[in-house]
């Protein structure tokens, strides 16, 4: 047969109808449903009860059965991986310690039962087409769900080899998955975070060539997709691109974080200011290996910034126009009050009181158009609390 034949690996995915609760934490009273069934029933039920082939309680293999050597024992029992022997109808003939371990059952618990007990879905004719398929001599594997003794699950990669003893056997090699599941679950949330997150996130090699740039990256510098930032030198987001030699710089040593305010420049040549938060990034052993550097856009909070300092400068010139107007408000009244005790009737005195009354009263009306363009100014200006000012 041809090495390319020989190499060829079947993959089969067995995951069953099972509930969506935490792994390896299903209580003893969790069903499941088996091929050929009609409805849910205990995994630890009699075979006779649920479909399953019949399995005679049977002895572990015997020496008899092994391949000359009379290795097969140490070896078998010392496998990393749980590992299970089966005949061609599914019948359990021996597990290894790390099965005992891995699955909750003693030797004699295995002998009475059959693969689809401890691989969901793993049943005869499932167990007839792996057999016929590594008579061909291509490789199996199985992502598939396995049931512990106590009816609790996990999530594992079963790969299937061929026995030659006295009779063909079978041997299922199970590796728990769960924790290597759980990783992944935990990587694939913390990519979705950086993709999602509102803040430009960008991680650099030593040299300061961006290695990773998140989407918000993208969006506000105003590329077309962050994939166009790769490989490019982080300088080429600041105005200066000296700024980012210093942030890379600035981790060296027991530094491990830095951060700044750093002018940028969008791909339109438009300028605009960001608050910098750079952390080292370190291998396993703590050798830095780069930096992982976020961009926090400052243009709104600078807008915000520009609009509250017109906002105070324009309370400030009110209030002073209103010292001034008050100022002027009490002279007209004391020049006024003066005036009224004036006796008109001796000119020419009279007639110059008089003229000077004329007077007054015109500035009098004029101050009154003053006073109404003054207040309708300080209503229109509200304090950083929303409060209006009032006089």
């Amino acid at each position: 047969m041809d090495s390319a034949k020989k190499a060829s690996t079947m993959r089969i995915d067995l995951i069953p109808d099972i509930s969506d609760g935490p792994l390896s934490i299903r209580s003893r009273s969790m069903a499941v449903r088996l091929p050929g069934t009609t409805g849910p029933v205990p995994p630890n039920a009699a075979p006779g009860a649920t479909g399953r082939i019949s399995a005679a309680p049977a002895p572990a293999a015997t020496a008899a059965s092994a391949p000359p050597g009379g290795g097969y024992g140490e070896l078998f029992q010392n496998i990393y991986d749980a590992a299970i022997v089966t005949d061609l109808h599914g019948r359990v003939r021996d597990a290894n310690r790390r099965a005992a371990s891995a699955f909750g059952y003693t030797n004699v618990q295995f002998s009475h039962l059959t693969i689809d007990a401890l691989v969901a879905g793993a049943d005869g004719d499932l167990v007839r087409t792996l057999y016929e398929n590594l008579r061909r001599e291509c490789f199996t594997l199985l992502q598939a769900t396995c049931v512990r003794a106590d009816g609790s699950v996990f999530p594992a990669e079963v790969s299937v080899s061929q026995l030659r003893l006295s009779t063909p056997h079978l041997c299922f090699f199970v590796r728990d998955e769960t924790i290597r599941r759980q990783t992944d679950e935990m990587l694939r949330t913390e990519h979705n975070a950086l993709q999602n997150a509102s803040d430009a996130i960008v991680v650099v090699d030593p040299q300061a060539r961006i290695e990773y740039a998140n989407p918000a990256t993208a969006r506000i510098w105003g590329h077309l997709s962050a994939g166009d930032l790769v490989g490019r030198p982080l300088g080429m987001l600041l105005q200066n691109p000296d700024d980012a030699k210093e942030v890379i710089a600035s981790l060296s040593g027991e530094n491990y974080d830095a951060t700044g305010v750093a002018v940028a420049r969008r791909a339109s040549g438009e300028t605009f200011r960001v608050e910098i938060h750079a952390s080292c990034n370190r291998d396993s052993d703590g050798n830095a290996v780069g930096a992982v550097i976020s961009f926090s856009d400052m243009t709104e909070k600078d807008r915000v910034q520009a609009a509250e300092h017109d906002a105070e400068s324009a309370r400030d010139a009110l209030s002073r126009l209103e010292t001034l107007y008050n100022a002027l408000r009490n002279s007209y009244a004391e020049l006024s009050a003066f005036f009224d005790s004036l006796s008109p009737d001796a000119p020419p005195e009279g007639a110059a009181v008089e003229a000077a009354r004329g007077t007054l009263q015109g500035i009098q009306s004029i101050g009154g158009d003053i006073d109404e363009l003054f207040n309708a100014s300080l209503h229109s200006v509200r304090a950083d609390d929303g409060a209006e000012l009032t006089v």
